[in-house]
């Protein structure tokens, strides 16, 4: 049977996944992880690597650079990247603890952009990291700014997994954090992702009033108790209103 186009397109970032997921992979292997033929499997992975996205070394298939060079190109081309480039820097240095860019895409918090502090502990945070939304500080930080419509709507779709025995998974109480949240200017997340860290974030906005992304904080609990943690959540707002100026008018 001929495959359609859309069809044929989704099996191969599926291929692509799976590569991603396991570092490189024979064809009989892919086809086991992706459950089909092998013939059909080998066709795929030999076209994937006339594109230039696959390459194989010996019998293993893995994913090239090339992702990186347009993840890049996409990343620096937008605005709230370029203006929040300096500012991501003042705050993991004088915080001295990890500094991230975050914006909302496809219902997920994605990491856009890290720094690290003198004293930021080894994360394996990366930009196009992708974590769910109701988790993260930063994740919270931007639902608080969308009408309650657009946040139904993406608890609809993605639904509200534990991530830790601390992440919030139920609708009603997530509402009432993200009400705290956009009266605050800022959100925490206490080990609702990693367990025994602890993140705040503020969102960045325009002057349009809409959400553009959200700047975090990252430290270990022992270190961000709640004087620090009001440091740190004075020190990402500045940082996101500083971002949302040059959004509008650099």
């Amino acid at each position: 049977m001929t495959e359609t186009p859309n069809r044929s397109i989704e099996r191969a970032f599926i291929i692509i996944d799976e590569l991603t997921e396991s570092g490189g992979a024979g064809v009989s292997e892919m086809a086991e992880r992706v459950d089909l033929p092998v013939s059909t499997v080998h066709d795929y992975l030999q076209a994937l690597v006339m594109t230039g996205y696959v390459k194989k070394e010996d019998t293993s298939y893995q994913i090239t650079t090339r992702f990186l060079e347009v993840g890049n190109r996409h990343r620096h081309r937008l605005e709230i990247f370029k203006a929040a480039n300096d500012e991501l820097e003042t705050v993991a240095t004088e915080s001295g603890e990890h500094a991230t860019l975050f914006v909302a895409e496809n219902d997920e918090a994605v990491i856009l952009a890290v720094q690290e502090g003198p004293d930021a502990i080894n994360l394996f945070a990366y930009p196009g990291a992708r974590m769910p939304l109701h988790a993260t500080a930063p994740g919270k930080a931007m639902l608080a700014q969308m009408s309650s419509e657009q946040v139904e709507s993406i608890i609809d779709r993605r639904g509200l997994a534990a991530v830790t025995s601390k992440t919030v998974t139920d609708p009603d109480r997530l509402f009432e954090q993200l009400e705290t949240v956009e009266q605050q200017g800022y959100s925490i997340d206490e080990g609702e992702r990693i367990a025994g860290m602890v993140c705040i974030a503020a969102p960045v906005m325009d002057k349009s009033d809409r959400v553009r992304g959200a700047i975090c904080v990252c430290g270990p609990q022992s270190r961000l108790d709640d004087e620090r943690q009001q440091e740190i959540a004075d020190l990402v707002k500045r940082a996101a209103n500083v971002t949302q100026v040059n959004l509008d008018y650099v």
